[in-house]
């Protein structure tokens, strides 16, 4: 009858296991937790290590001999720590620089899958062992390190490459600021991995979806696309294209393999499915054109071959073509838009100057008449006047009078505005002109009870300019100036220059002008004083045409006031050559 053992096995394989294990030779070891309390080494192991049989039972730290066992200690505790098996470790030599251990720990885990023992196999290696490993060693880092550098080469390479086309096509997409030009360019983007032509849906100025005109590189596909050319419409179905675009705003992409049901699907008939079949379509990727959160429309590129299908980085670039075309298509749009609303309004301007040309000739007429008829029954011609009609009659005269200076003014904006003034630039001795103008207007002045002063800083000083129309803007500020100054005020008229500039000021203690309307006084129909009362405030013309007369002669009229505390108007004008002027 056999006997067998425990575990099953029969005692004669255990012993021979026993035998072998205790004779063979591989240095063979094992201990128990984390102490590594030696409960076997085989002879081979007692032999490289000096480890005798009386160390059974006691940590390997203390046991091995003959050199430092710190080297195996680290090894079995990291294994015991973390259960992973530790292959072909290096430990420190003895310091003869010719025989170096090495080992391989096993760790046996217990019930709950921890290390309970580590099974350690302990060899050594010599200097030819050594340095055949080393120079596989550093032979692997320098082929990783190879392998490292030219993977960063390529890639620099690539985003080289790929910065370089971005940045041509982003020129050629911004080449015209015409939308149908700019459509055109988007239609012939391509992604050069694959070749991959496109086509392109927008919205057009109905809100419709639109698909513009495709552009294959090869001409005779080119022939087979032209058939579909107003056949061939996105529907909200279709799994590609604008459509796709409208339902996801992330890329839509369908690899080769689904081509054939995509197409399908939206070729809408047999007809267009045959000329899409003959031309040989891949993958495909359609990218939405967004700008400033508003969809403009949607490309989809299709790739040239059956078999290939987009990458990440084709996907990356596809969107950055999408982002620089659709800012090239909305600049366009803006562009267009703004060259319509220009149109609209010089048509408008146009009319408006042709309204008020028309008017105010048509209103001269009568109003001249008016006052004719008023001379001639104040002459007495139509019998004798009473001193009260007399005094109608004036009434009438000074209403006509305002009424033609309005319509004057409107002629004389009208004309300034067409281009048709113009100018007689001649030399003019500025005292003089600014005198002239002073004693047109003195009447008022002394009606209104002002104090006008006239400096004469500089009674020679001379100007380019055209002398009458000098005369009409310092009679516009004086004009304003007694308006706007409460009776006992002062009206102060001067000049002075430059090497080359001459400046002619009109100041007035008057009402002021409010800062935020410092910059609008010089725009058509625009009052000092909102609600001033009089009709003598006119239409706010004066000041526009005067500045606009000023810039003519290239000169200026500006502006400094504080409300309640006056303002200072100030001309500026080409000073004349001191030589010509004496001459």
């Amino acid at each position: 009858m056999r006997r067998s053992t425990r575990d099953g096995t029969e005692p004669g394989a255990v012993g021979s296991f026993q035998r072998y294990m205790e004779h063979g030779p591989p240095a063979i070891a094992v201990t128990r937790g984390a102490g590594h309390t030696l409960e076997f080494a085989n002879q081979s192991f007692r032999r490289l290590t000096r480890v005798t049989a009386a160390d059974i039972g006691r940590p390997i730290a203390g046991s091995v001999r003959g050199r430092p066992a710190s080297g195996l200690v680290a090894t079995l505790d990291h294994v015991f720590r973390s259960g992973a098996v530790a292959r072909d470790v290096s430990m420190a030599d003895d310091g003869d620089g010719v025989k170096q251990w090495r080992c391989t720990v096993w760790p046996q885990l217990d019930a709950s899958d921890r290390p309970e023992r580590l099974v350690i196999e302990l060899w050594e290696s010599r200097q030819a062992d050594l340095t055949l490993a080393l120079q596989r060693e550093v032979a692997e880092r320098m082929l990783l390190s190879a392998l490292r550098e030219r993977d960063a080469t390529e890639k620099a390479e690539a985003s080289s490459r790929r910065a370089t086309y971005l940045a041509a096509e982003g020129r050629r997409l911004a080449e015209s600021l015409e939308v149908a030009v700019t459509q055109r360019a988007v239609a012939q983007l391509a992604l050069p991995s694959l070749a991959a032509w496109c086509i392109v849906d927008v919205f057009d100025s109905r809100g419709a979806m639109h698909r513009l005109r495709i552009v294959h590189p090869d001409a005779v596909k080119q022939v087979a696309l032209r058939e579909l050319e107003g056949r061939w419409s996105p529907e909200p179905s279709d799994p590609f294209g604008l459509p796709a675009a409208l339902r996801h705003d992330a890329p839509t992409l369908i690899e080769a393999g689904q081509v054939d049901a995509a197409l399908a699907a939206g070729a809408h008939g047999p007809e267009a499915l045959k000329f899409l079949q003959a031309i040989d379509i891949g993958a495909l990727l359609t990218v939405p054109l967004v700008v400033r959160g508003t969809l403009l429309g949607a490309v989809t590129f299709v790739s040239d071959g059956r078999d290939d299908n987009f990458t990440e980085e084709d996907i990356a670039l596809a969107q950055e073509l999408a982002v620089r075309s659709a800012i090239a298509l909305d600049s366009a749009k803006m562009h267009g838009d703004a060259l319509s609303l220009k149109a609209l309004a010089e048509t408008a301007s146009r009319a408006k100057t042709t309204f008020l040309g028309t008017m105010s000739h048509e209103l001269r007429t009568p109003l001249n008449a008016i006052g004719g008829y008023v001379d001639l029954i104040l002459l007495g011609v139509r019998g004798p006047v009473t001193p009260a009609q007399e005094i109608d009659l004036g009434r009438i005269r000074s209403n006509q009078r305002h009424l033609l200076g309005l319509i004057t003014d409107l002629l004389n904006f009208v004309q300034l505005g067409s281009g048709r003034v113009s100018y007689d630039i001649t030399d003019v001795v500025v005292p003089d002109a600014i005198s002239s103008a002073v004693s047109l207007v003195d009447a008022l002045i002394v009606q209104r009870g002002l104090i006008c002063e006239v400096c004469d800083d500089d009674d020679g000083l001379v100007a380019r300019a055209d002398a009458e129309k000098l005369q009409q803007i310092l009679i516009n500020l004086l004009s304003n100036a007694v308006k706007f100054t409460p009776s006992g005020g002062r009206i102060e008229v001067g000049c002075s220059a430059t090497e080359t500039t001459v400046h002619i000021r009109v100041v007035d203690s008057g009402i002021g002008i409010p800062a935020e309307k410092l910059d609008a006084i010089f725009d058509p129909f625009v009052q000092v004083k909102e609600g001033f009362a009089g009709r003598d405030t006119g239409i706010g013309l004066g000041l526009a045409i005067s500045r606009d007369l000023a810039r003519a002669m290239e000169g200026d009229l500006t502006v400094e006031s504080e409300l309640d505390l006056g303002s200072r108007f100030t001309i500026v004008l080409p000073r004349a050559n001191r030589t010509t002027a004496t001459s």
